[in-house]
């Protein structure tokens, strides 16, 4: 990326721009570790994430933006926020990762920063959206940043993979906490939900969304996890109990193996007096 198109970007920016509050740095660093050797990978590491019904669902949830301000969170490559570019959306991105935020800033503007400490002013933004990222977080703290940086009645979009009912519940937990490395906490729907709710937020629509997953490459994407590690994600899915296979459909294509994913997209408004 070439450094005169990056400063184009960022002076895009809103501002002013806050003094970060001093963050744990063995979570951040942790993160970044993650996501800077998955650089390579990122983009398609899963089927999900240029998965075009997904993304589409998205910008679907958000409508057009009509030139109002939009902060992707955890923005990764700026897969979602480009899309949302397209729909007119006046976008900015943050992640932590250096090498992420290298490649989000060639389509919108784009810094380095913790969702938990968001390094932007109060009431600046008419919408945010996060993917799957938030059960790598702390949920007080990043709900309570989402709702000072939105303005009055802004809305904020959360999506997040989910089990899909009581039958594989319990065991999709135990996939997730092997395979998420740095995972603070499992959520469902409704746990979801209720972090919104206790966080000054009102539901306004709640939308699912299945789509099929390659384990196989799924695991691939991931070269921070070791090949002891994999195996052993391969297998509690491979192996997984009846219940867990009928409610995901596993199963296996010229060698492959298939799930289905439960996304979930909840869109809320922030209530401030």
């Amino acid at each position: 990326m070439k450094s005169s198109k990056t400063g184009t970007l960022l002076s895009t920016l809103p501002a002013p721009i806050k003094m970060p509050k001093k963050q744990n740095e063995e979570d951040v660093n942790n993160i970044t570790n993650q996501f800077s050797i998955r650089i390579k990978t990122y983009n398609h590491s899963a089927n999900w994430m240029l998965d075009s019904r997904l993304i589409k669902a998205h910008v679907d949830a958000l409508g057009n933006g009509n030139k109002r301000k939009c902060l992707e969170l955890c923005c990764g490559t700026g897969i979602i926020g480009n899309a949302l570019k397209k729909y007119n959306w006046d976008m900015t991105g943050l992640d932590l990762t250096k090498e992420m935020v290298e490649v989000a800033n060639q389509f919108f503007p784009t810094v380095i920063g913790n969702v938990q400490d968001i390094p932007f002013e109060s009431n600046q933004f008419n919408t945010a959206v996060l993917r799957q990222s938030f059960m790598l977080l702390n949920g007080s703290e990043t709900l309570k940043e989402i709702h000072r940086v939105l303005k009055k009645d802004g809305e904020f979009l959360l999506s997040q993979s989910v089990p899909f009912n009581t039958g594989d519940d319990e065991h999709y937990q135990k996939v997730q906490w092997t395979r998420h490395i740095n995972m603070k906490k499992y959520y469902n729907t409704k746990d979801l939900s209720d972090e919104l709710a206790g966080h000054d937020f009102e539901i306004l629509e709640t939308v699912y969304l299945c789509v099929e997953e390659s384990i196989n490459k799924w695991l691939d994407g991931a070269p921070e996890l070791s090949s002891e590690l994999r195996s052993r994600i391969f297998s509690l899915i491979a192996e997984a109990p009846e219940s867990y296979k009928i409610a995901r459909n596993v199963h296996v294509r010229n060698g492959e193996l298939f799930e289905n994913w439960n996304w979930v997209l909840i869109k809320a408004r922030a209530i401030k007096p």
